[in-house]
Parts: structure tokens; sequence; C-alpha cells
């Protein structure tokens, strides 16, 4: 109880005297708690005072004092999750009650504009389907509940609540303004689970990574040269959105966390799995995560031109995102190479995306089976009688197109390092490379431009990741 109460203290602005109890934004009605642990719950009352704490799904009674700030802070077990409606009630003579809460399962989502696009899409730029989804946002109302942090920027300086925001039931006014990268999770979630939801919108479009992290975080990653440089990158400068939009919440009990950023750091492809690590690493660390093992799971960003849709700064961006899964323990990356939009850097198909974070969580947190929710990826390659054959994980039950679709997004190139488009054919697992133009080939890549055509996939519609067998990184 002291290190909670001291953690609190630190990381807080004062929130002046209190006539009564006063809760930060995260904590009120409609929310979701963690299920079957012990959250936080804290606040504000009159200093040196006694804080009685009392929820509708145990009779005992939490009690605590204030500190001569007025803080107070308690732990309190939740049960196995449940659709059925709780209370809280804290008092401090005052009482405040917060009601038709439901206890489930809660996940973070951040990142940058595609994990902000709305259900109901940005101007001109629509999100498939979602007018269905819209109109039957109240059906979700028992099982989705969304929390989306107001934008506000602190440099190095944690703040200590929300600058607005309040619990929403599903609704079409509250799914129509939610993020529908995180609300496709929730919904494709609670249904193959079985359980509530929670998530917790925190994003800011354009936003890079560092923005994200404190800086004693991004110091232990970068040089001092980059350092310095970062500052100059964007006007939201490292630590602000970490100090401004995480540290406020980084006390409410969650189940693991949601991550779709990227575009903004596209020439990062030397550090950029280093800064992503070490952000997860402190982000479970502020969540009590001591062994930083609570689940991440991001979306790998999509093709689109990217200024020169024949580049290759996308592709190799995404050799750091598939990196990145090496170094950070407990992940899994969602596969987007059959998405993108050539000249739109933000994809109608929001539902894939949710659903594919969903289908990871549910194969490697929830222990679900009966499909492979991780993308084809190469595992090894031969050159034999001027083919390549690739031979891709994740794909037991074989990889698609079938029935005689050709197989678009290869390119071969032999000694003179020239790429020339490929034909290929599958066989179970693997896949077989040729071009008439390149009779001695050394090199194939797959998908490995900012923009083209490709439709490699697994059974269960997973798109392979971009991949190459060379390290030309000046070849385009």
């Amino acid at each position: 109880m002291k290190l909670f109460l001291t953690t609190v203290a630190a990381v807080c602005l004062c929130w002046g005297a209190s006539a009564e109890i006063v809760l930060p934004k995260v904590l009120g009605s409609n929310m979701v708690l963690q299920q079957q642990s012990e959250v936080n719950l804290w606040g504000k009352a009159d200093a040196d005072s006694k804080v009685t704490v009392e929820v509708s799904w145990s009779d005992a009674k939490i009690q605590t004092h204030s500190d001569s700030e007025g803080r107070w802070a308690v732990k309190v077990a939740t049960p196995a999750a449940s659709f059925d409606p709780q209370t809280i009630t804290i008092s401090d003579g005052k009482s405040v009650t917060i009601d038709n809460i439901l206890i489930g399962d809660v996940w973070v989502c951040s990142g940058q504009s595609n994990m902000e696009m709305p259900v109901k899409g940005f101007g001109n730029q629509p999100v498939e389907n979602s007018m269905e989804y819209i109109m039957r946002g109240g059906e979700e109302a028992s099982r989705i509940r969304m929390f989306t942090v107001q934008r506000v920027r602190s440099f190095d300086k944690d703040l200590e609540d929300c600058a607005g925001g309040e619990w929403q039931c599903a609704s079409p006014a509250s799914v129509a303004d939610c993020s529908a990268t995180a609300y496709f999770f929730a919904y494709s979630l609670t249904h193959a689970a079985g359980i509530p939801v929670g998530i917790i919108a925190t994003d800011w479009g354009g936003t890079r990574v560092e923005s994200w992290m404190p800086l004693s975080a991004l110091k232990e990653c970068v040089t001092e040269a980059q350092f310095e440089q970062k500052f100059k990158l964007h006007d939201i400068k490292p630590s602000e959105l970490y100090c401004a939009m995480i540290a406020p919440i980084k006390n409410f009990t969650a189940r693991g966390f949601l991550w779709y950023q990227g575009e903004a750091n596209l020439g990062d492809i030397d550090h950029y799995d280093t800064m992503m690590a070490r952000m997860v690493e402190q982000w479970r660390s502020d969540w009590g995560d001591t062994e930083n093992a609570m689940p991440f799971y991001y979306a790998q960003i999509a093709p689109y031109s990217y200024g020169n849709s024949n580049d290759i700064s996308y592709p190799l961006f995404v050799e750091a995102q598939v990196r990145a899964l090496s170094k950070i323990p407990n992940c899994g990356m969602a596969a987007t190479t059959d998405i993108g939009a050539e000249n739109c850097i933000h994809p109608a198909q929001k539902f894939e995306v949710g659903q594919r974070l969903a289908a990871l969580a549910l194969a490697q947190t929830y222990g679900q089976g009966g499909f492979e929710a991780k993308a084809p990826r190469m595992e090894s390659y031969e050159i034999r009688d001027g083919k390549v054959t690739v031979r891709m994980s994740n794909a037991g039950m074989g990889l698609a197109p079938w029935y005689g679709e050709a197989v678009t997004g290869f390119e071969i190139a032999g000694a003179d390092r020239v790429f020339h488009k490929a034909k290929a054919s599958i066989s179970g697992s693997s896949v077989t490379v040729w071009s008439d133009e390149v009779k001695e080939p050394v090199a194939v890549r797959y998908a490995f431009r900012n923009y083209i055509e490709n439709n490699l996939r697994n059974m269960f519609g997973i798109p392979s990741v971009p991949f190459r067998t060379d390290d030309w990184n000046d070849v385009k």
C-alpha cells in the first residue's frame, strides 16, 4: 500500500484540496475492471481522512486513510468476468457511487492515425462496413465499453489525470467515434472469448514512437546525436504524449496493449525496433508488470506510396517491425500487406486489422485454437535449376491463392541485381519463383516495394509479410 501511494504521489501533479471524493477521469461509471486481479482504485478525499470502499461483488469493506494532501489508493480483488453490472461506493463521510461496471478484460490501445481513425472514418476516407457496425452498436452495450484519452501534451513531466474523457457503453454514437482498430478488436474478442472487453484508446495522428516513451528510456536506445535530432523532427517532442496520455492511466489495471504506429518513423530502420521494445518494457513496468510479460500486439503498417510506390522504404521499415518480434517477449504482429491503398495512408479495412489483432490475442493470451493467427514468413530458400523455392512458416495447411489464380508480388534478380517481375507457383507451404528474364537467379523478393500488388496468404487469409533473400538496401 505504501509503495502504491508513494508511486501515485511521485508521478502526479497536485489536485488541490478536496471537500469530497474525487476520482480520476479513467475511473467511472460504465467502465470495465480487469477480471481476477487486484485492481487499483485511487483518488482524492479530505486530507488525513478515513476512506471506505464498498463493492457489489463482495461483502468486505476496504478501508484506508488519505495522506496529508488527500491522496488515497486501494487494491480491490475482482471476480471472474461477468456481464452482470456492478457498483462501487467510495466514502470519506460523503459517498460517491459509480455504477454499471462490468468485470472483464481491459486493453490499452495506442499509436498514431491508423489507431485513431474512428469507425465512422475520416473526412473522405471511409472505413469499410462502418454503417453496419455503427447502427448495431447498441447490441454491444453489455459487452464493449470504451474510454478515449483526450489529446494533451506535457514535456518530461507526468500528468496526474487525463484532460478529459469518460467511459461509454457501445451505442451507435459512441461506436462511430471510437477507434476502429480498437473497436473491431473488442468486437471480435468479446464474441470469441465470451467476456466483456474494455478499451482505452490513447492515440494521436502523425506522432513518432519517441513521443510515447519517457526521455530516460529513449536515451537508452539511441546515440546522443540521434537523441538531439529527434527534437527537430516533429512538433510533438519526445516524452510529451507519454507524460500526458500514458502516465495518467497507468494505474488502471489492464490485461494488455495494442499498438498501431510506425508511419511517422519510416526512416528509422536501424533503431525503431529497439525503441519500440524499450517503450513496451516501460509501459509494462508502469502497469506493475515486473516480468516484462503483459501481452503486446501490434499492427504492421500497411503498403502505401510513401512518396514513390516503387521505392523500398516501406518494406525496409516492416523488417524493423518484424525484428521487434524477437526483442519483445509475449508479443505478436498483425500483418496488413494485403489491405494497403496506394494513394491513402489510412486503409479502409480496419475490421481486418482489429480481427487479426484479436486472433493473435485469442491464440496467445486466451489459448484458443483452430486457426493460424500469425503471418506467413520466409523460413528458408533454395536455388536450383533457375528457380528459387521459398519455404514459409505459419502455413501448416498450405498457402493461397489456389485454383489457377496467379500469385502476385514476387520479383527475382540475378548477379546484376536488377529485379524483374516473377512468376510463382505454390506447393503446400512452399512457393517456387522464376522469371524467363533471369536465367541464373541469386535473389528473390516478395511485396518488397512501397506499393505492389500481392496476394500470398495462409489458409486463414493472413497475408505474408514482405520478405527478401538479399541484403541490398541500396537496390530498388
